[in-house]
């Protein structure tokens, strides 16, 4: 079957018809607090809502070994700033409200390993004005750890405003949320109509490092005054940007598409890890961070001229994170350097192959005539039927699939007939454009037997 690429615009539109939320005013033990999400990428047409959604609900499931349940709701309306098609999709969908039964501890676990989520944060109180958003947040009880009396130098603290719409000023419309701080006049203004709030807290104020961050949020689409506290930021995907390594290469792997692989592939502790097309190893990078008891191997067929293993080492040890079980130089396609991968992990088979296969011109030198998932599937077949399985039951292969427009994608990926051979079964993919003629597929597969 033909797949063709999809409608940015319709991508983001239909993800969004949920239930409204119901916005919490006091503290209850069986009602959890509201969280809104400010995503990551707002302004790329590769990061669409789908791909958010498919990130952040896989890290749940890694997180908490079952599948997510989530309602999502804009948070923000572009109805009356006069922005273009692009603009105005973009804008409403950088920040949702999310409606779920998951722990607001969870959902720290779950946001710092995801790379298309900014920050996240619990609703604290709703109000009409200053004075009676203070006095809803002391009734939530959800700030109740600042206004302790028993180690009042537990927290240090800080207040900011966040506007949006129509209550931000003109030239911060377009900036999707990303610098939408007001001026500090407006700021100091509201916190002192919120001083029967801020009086109570007992920890020393700290613009700069706080323990805690507040938020004051206004112009929310069909919201009155609200106040946030910062749960989590997303991934330190900048930690490993291409320019701050030491191993260079001409096409590496974006951190946004490497933290988002492994969320997809359900990493987690002591995870097994193969990427057979290492390339700099952007995703062992990403694994080890979010993970550091995974057990990863990379396989690179360039020498060291191209792609040098000493660099990749020391990026990894710049950083203080767990180094790879081996990087090994060789064809992923040939059966010996799939055993020699299985044996730096104790001859088991991987918990998960992630990679980002050879694409456009590199395709064809190097390796084999089939594209090269198609052959990987066939390996992994190979493998399984020799009794040497490279990838264990329940098991995940992630990988990316390019394709130009008009193309038919399912020419480059697996037949029926591979992926029964391989005991795999697809489960879902999602395109990540990267121009206007060249798309990237995200593709989930899982081993079943």
């Amino acid at each position: 079957m033909k797949i063709q690429r999809q409608s940015f615009y319709h991508d983001i539109r239909s993800e969004t018809s949920h239930p409204p939320i119901t916005a919490l005013s006091s503290k209850t033990d069986d009602i959890t607090p509201e969280i809104l999400i400010h995503w990551r990428g707002e302004k790329s047409h590769g990061n669409s809502m789908k791909l958010r959604h498919f990130e952040f609900e896989s890290a749940i499931e890694a997180v908490l070994d079952q599948p997510a349940r989530i309602h999502y709701v804009d948070a923000l309306s572009s109805s009356t700033l006069g922005l273009d098609q692009y603009q105005s999709v973009a804008y409403e969908n950088a920040m949702q409200f999310i409606q779920s039964n998951i722990s607001s501890e969870d959902l720290k676990i779950v946001g710092q390993r995801c790379s298309l989520i900014r920050a996240i944060f619990e609703i604290v109180a709703e109000g009409e004005n200053y004075e009676e958003l203070a006095k809803n947040a002391v009734k939530s009880g959800l700030l109740d750890d600042l206004m302790d009396d028993k180690d009042p130098s537990q927290f240090t603290w800080r207040v900011r405003m966040r506007q949006y719409g129509e209550e931000s000023r003109p030239d911060k419309k377009a900036q999707y949320g990303k610098k939408m701080r007001s001026p500090m006049r407006m700021e100091r203004d509201a916190i002192m109509q919120m001083g029967e709030l801020f009086i109570k807290f007992k920890g020393e104020v700290d613009l700069k490092h706080a323990d805690v961050s507040i938020y004051i949020l206004e112009g929310l689409h069909n919201r009155r005054k609200l106040l946030a506290r910062l749960l989590t930021k997303g991934a330190d995907t900048s930690s490993i940007a291409p320019t701050t390594r030491i191993c260079i290469t001409n096409t590496p792997l974006d951190p946004l598409a490497a933290f988002t692989m492994c969320n997809v592939a359900r990493v987690k502790e002591n995870y097994k890890i193969l990427d057979p097309f290492a390339g700099s190893c952007a995703i062992l990078l990403a694994a080890s961070m979010m993970e550091p008891t995974v057990q990863s191997v990379g396989v690179e067929i360039a020498h060291n001229g191209q792609v040098n293993r000493g660099d990749i080492i020391r990026d990894f040890e710049m950083r203080n994170l767990t180094l790879p079980a081996e990087i090994i130089k060789g064809d992923s396609m040939m059966e010996s350097v799939r055993l020699h991968a299985k044996a730096a992990v104790g001859n088991q088979p991987f918990d998960a192959i992630i990679t980002d296969p050879p694409y456009g011109i590199r395709e064809k030198i190097g390796y084999c005539e089939l594209p090269p998932l198609v052959n990987l599937v066939r390996c992994i077949a190979k493998d399984r039927k020799d009794s040497n399985r490279l990838l264990r039951v329940g098991g995940r292969l992630v990988a990316f699939v390019p394709n130009a427009v008009g193309d038919d994608i399912t020419l480059d990926m697996p037949s029926d007939a591979d992926l029964l051979d391989a005991g795999l079964v697809y489960r879902q993919m999602h395109e990540q454009p990267l121009n206007d003629s060249l798309s990237r597929w995200l593709v989930e597969y899982e081993c079943i037997s």
